[in-house]
């Protein structure tokens, strides 16, 4: 290939970012609609949408930062930042004084300014929200429970308030595993978090300890480089399968 065609694959590679920050995104919209105080998709749309656009737009300016700086090289793998001729960085990934690079200067800090720093907080920010939701959760259905407790107390009815008094007895000699069966939707809904968060990891933890280990000790690692080209173009794939893994839950 070609400077040209080299440079617009490494552009639209780096725009492979804005994906993980719309999933950002749609995580914030489900906390809004249930936190303790939910908002109606009305009034997110309203109050938030154009917020949570603008937001996702981010590594667009990112991939056009790339541009006027020359960052798109041949990066191993594929073209994306890098610095072009390799030679003119160190071994520590820092750029050499006696061999000057023609395009991709300090394409090293880049990678990590632009690129890995900004998709581990996005990461990170939605294992926070997966969390505060699946608590959510669990903490609505037992007031659930609790309500539907309550209201059968409050029946009229000698047998009614007799069958609850001996169904409460039962569960205080049930082991905890077995009234825990009882949370089925915060047991989905942790389920879910958990394999939709970790599609995150899989995906690009092996990149980003090969980038890690090629910066830090200037050479390429096989066995990491294989693991990072067939698991990076894989994050569409597995969060299919998570799709289809169960039912969502509402």
């Amino acid at each position: 290939g070609t400077t040209q065609t080299c440079t617009a694959q490494g552009f639209f590679i780096q725009l492979m970012l804005v994906s993980p920050f719309y999933n950002l995104m749609l995580a914030w919209y489900y906390l809004l609609l249930g936190k303790n105080k939910p908002l109606s998709e009305e009034a997110i749309a309203s109050k938030y949408e154009k917020y949570m656009h603008a937001f996702a737009m981010i590594p667009v300016l990112f991939a056009v930062m790339g541009l006027p700086l020359t960052l798109y090289n041949s990066a191993d793998l594929w073209c994306w930042i890098a610095a072009y001729p390799p030679t003119c960085k160190n071994k520590d990934g820092t750029h050499g004084p006696d061999w000057p690079c023609e395009r991709g200067e300090n394409a090293w800090l880049f990678r990590w300014i632009i690129f890995f720093g900004p998709l581990w907080f996005v990461i990170i920010a939605i294992t926070i929200i997966m969390i505060m939701l699946t608590r959510d959760v669990r903490r609505e259905e037992k007031q659930a429970i609790a309500i539907q407790q309550q209201t059968r107390l409050r029946r009229p009815s000698f047998e009614m308030v007799e069958d609850v008094r001996r169904e409460q007895h039962m569960q205080n000699s049930i082991p905890p595993r077995a009234q825990s069966a009882r949370l089925e939707r915060s047991k989905q809904m942790f389920h879910q978090a958990v394999f939709y968060v970790g599609v995150f990891y899989v995906t690009w933890m092996f990149g980003t300890i090969n980038r890690l280990v090629q910066l830090i000790g200037g050479q390429n690692n096989v066995a990491l480089m294989i693991l990072h080209s067939t698991f990076t173009p894989m994050q569409g794939f597995l969060n299919f399968l998570v799709y289809r893994h169960g039912p969502c839950v509402a």
